[in-house]
């Protein structure tokens, strides 16, 4: 796998901050209920230059984007805007994203949401004193989606 030179050197500028302490880990929600996905272990690949294995790899799907990490580092690694990175870089190189994450991606394209509303979740809401919610507006969505090109992006997706 040929990856270009500069996308390396930027994405490893960032990863030769990081030196193990494992706070990362510590906060992602992720890694508290997959343990398939290690933070720490993720940004060790690529200082010891295993691109293809991390590139082909699930983890770089896994992260949730929810930037604890980021937030939490004392070494300012920006281990989410890392991710973001490798995700691009991955699909710039024809690597598909795993069929759980493209799932994810059709649902929010089509609905707006990550996770379809289920008559349980309605009686959840309702029990807790919440709103009924209403169905999303997928007209912006489908704009960012087009204006960024990501919808090229689905229509591959979608074969």
């Amino acid at each position: 796998m040929e990856i270009p030179q500069g996308a390396k050197d930027e994405i490893m500028e960032r990863a030769r901050y990081c030196f193990g302490c494992g706070v990362c880990m510590g906060g992602c929600p992720v890694a508290r209920v997959n343990e398939g996905f290690n933070p720490r272990l993720l940004v060790r690949e690529l200082i010891l230059e295993n691109w293809e294995e991390v590139l082909t790899g699930d983890a770089i799907w896994l992260c949730s984007q929810c930037h604890l990490c980021t937030e939490n580092c004392p070494q300012g690694v920006g281990l989410s805007e890392l991710i973001v990175k490798l995700r691009n870089l991955a699909t710039s190189l024809g690597i598909t994203p795993p069929k759980s994450y493209t799932d994810k991606i059709k649902l929010m394209a089509r609905t707006g949401r990550l996770a379809l509303l289920t008559a349980p979740t309605a009686r959840a809401r309702r029990s807790l004193g919440l709103t009924e919610m209403e169905e999303a507006e997928v007209k912006e969505i489908r704009k960012l989606a087009k204006g960024t090109g990501f919808e090229t992006f689905l229509a591959d997706l979608e074969g």
